[in-house]
């Protein structure tokens, strides 16, 4: 195929290139309306710890680091790049909310150039409000990343499909983009794949095909790069799967169904971790689910004669199949097919679309859209305001206030030991001792039974420790989801931030005389 341009006069190219970006910018800023709000508000949970005290290394260790932990440390170079290391959760999030927006720009032009203007506006709704990307815009994670590389790939590839444009562009646009999503998560291989094996199903390779040379040319150059790539991290991974709770051993552990319910709810099926449900009743969830189902499916039967629409077809739904097939072997978790959503959109706002065209059936589908949108968002606002992460923010508070300056904190799970000593005062001079997974909680008692004044942070449902001598106090202080627990051989060892509490009985116990 000619390099060629879009065809058609200057000044329609020009106003094309006004259109589309003039659609990216509303898009653009849809989406933030629904990332920036909260953005800093809540916590850092583990995996965001993890980002925090990556970026704060030198860069040799930086890259050290995230390998020997399976991870390629492409996001977090962009992260310090931009000099984010010891920033905020906002900062920190904020380029996580701007990569998702451009992702739901990009997404909303692709679906204007294929379906016009009302399937734009339904691409940009369904993208800012779907939980699973209100979620991963406003985490320090690579996510974000990965899904505006997907949409990347994606304008190269529908661009190679629909022999628009210059062909040698498209292809480098969509091997930029193929890479990118390989290298901010591995599992982006997987999204990868499905992309390319559409492709391939669409007849993009077929012999004699004008862009046969060109798309082999970007296959092999993606998969050659991206497999140097991951061998890089064979290492780690094995090291890891030697772990007792290494590559999510608790999730494994789960039956198939659990983790294919968990995995779908999670994706389309509008789920928000600790929803408050202030907006939208979960009850209703699997109407939004299953109106975004029967939406891809109107996409796919109106346009079912389109090479695109069967490549998008084949991408949002195979990677799913594709990761059911993994869960079958290990543990799979929702944020590994955030890659599909893009593709699912897409395809569900060209079902509205063909609703919409349709003169006899969108006196009908007006009220079913209606509903279904006003659901989309309130289900959106439901996202922002829940409390989705842990607020260790209050316990280390508590912590440093109550006078404790120096010593050991014991947990009963490893993780909370990152999560908490993220927010310890840097003052302090605070270790951690946590029991490894299989172990009694009564191992983590006797950890600290030769401690004068031992203290816990542990999950709320566990029990108090054994009294160490008849002149001991135990004191509990809730926190929500977990508690902190002093013990103290006698009532002089405690702390004097603590004091006014010994008196209280709620608070604190003694043995009976």
């Amino acid at each position: 195929m000619a390099d060629s341009a879009y065809t058609g006069s200057a000044d329609t190219g020009a106003r094309a290139v006004r259109s589309d970006v003039g659609l990216f910018l509303a898009a653009f800023a849809v989406c933030l309306l629904f990332r920036l709000p909260a953005l800093g508000d809540l916590a850092f949970w583990y995996d965001e710890v993890m980002t925090a005290d990556a970026i704060a290394k030198s860069w040799s260790g930086m890259a050290w680091e995230r390998l020997s932990q399976g991870h390629l440390p492409t996001y977090f170079a962009v992260l310090k790049g931009f000099g984010l290391s010891g920033g905020s959760e906002f900062m920190l999030r904020l380029p996580s909310a701007l990569l998702d927006g451009a992702a739901g720009g990009l997404v909303a032009v692709m679906a204007n150039r294929i379906g016009g203007t009302v399937s734009a506006i339904a691409a940009a709704s369904l993208y800012a409000t779907l939980p699973i990307l209100i979620i991963y815009g406003q985490e320090a994670r690579p996510y974000a990343l990965q899904l505006l590389c997907v949409a990347l790939a994606m304008q190269g590839q529908i661009g190679l499909l629909r022999r628009e444009g210059s062909a040698p562009g498209n292809a480098r646009l969509a091997t930029l983009g193929a890479l990118g999503s390989i290298l901010a998560i591995p599992a982006g291989a997987v999204i990868v794949a499905m992309q390319h094996l559409a492709v391939l199903a669409c007849g993009g390779v077929r012999k004699g095909a004008p862009e046969r040379r060109i798309w082999l040319r970007h296959m092999a150059t993606t998969w050659l790069i991206a497999a140097l790539a991951l061998m890089s991290l064979y290492p780690s991974v094995l090291f890891q799967a030697g772990r007792p709770e290494g590559l999510m051993k608790w999730q494994a552990a789960t039956s198939l169904s659990v983790r294919i319910k968990g995995v779908l709810q999670g994706t389309y099926g509008f789920r928000v971790p600790e929803d408050l449900d202030r907006y939208w009743p979960p009850s209703f969830n699997a109407a939004l689910m299953w109106s975004l189902f029967a939406l891809m499916a109107i996409g796919l039967i109106a346009n079912r004669r389109s090479l695109v629409h069967r490549y998008l077809a084949i991408v949002a739904i195979g990677t799913f199949v594709a990761f059911m097939g993994v869960a079958a072997f290990t543990a799979v978790t929702g944020r590994y097919l955030i890659g599909m959503m893009p593709a699912a959109v897409m395809l569900a706002a060209f079902g509205v679309g063909a609703l919409l065209a349709n003169g006899r059936a969108r006196w009908f589908a007006l009220p079913w859209l209606a509903l279904f949108g006003a659901g989309l968002v309130l289900q959106g606002l439901d996202t922002l305001a829940a409390p989705r992460k842990y607020d260790w923010r209050p316990v280390a508070r508590f912590l440093h206030d109550a006078g404790f300056r120096q010593g050991v904190v014991h947990t009963d799970v490893d993780v909370f030991r990152r999560e908490l000593g993220h927010y310890v005062d840097k003052a302090d001079t605070v270790a951690f001792r946590a029991i490894s997974p299989g172990e009694s909680i009564d191992a983590l008692w006797r950890k600290a039974s030769d401690q004068p004044v031992a203290w816990f942070v542990v999950s709320a449902w566990r029990g108090s420790p054994p009294m160490p001598t008849s002149e001991a106090v135990v004191c509990t202080w809730p926190f929500g989801k977990m508690k902190v627990m002093m013990v103290a051989r006698d009532r002089a060892g405690a702390p004097d931030g603590v004091r006014n509490d010994l008196a209280d009985p709620r608070i604190c116990t003694a043995p009976a005389a």
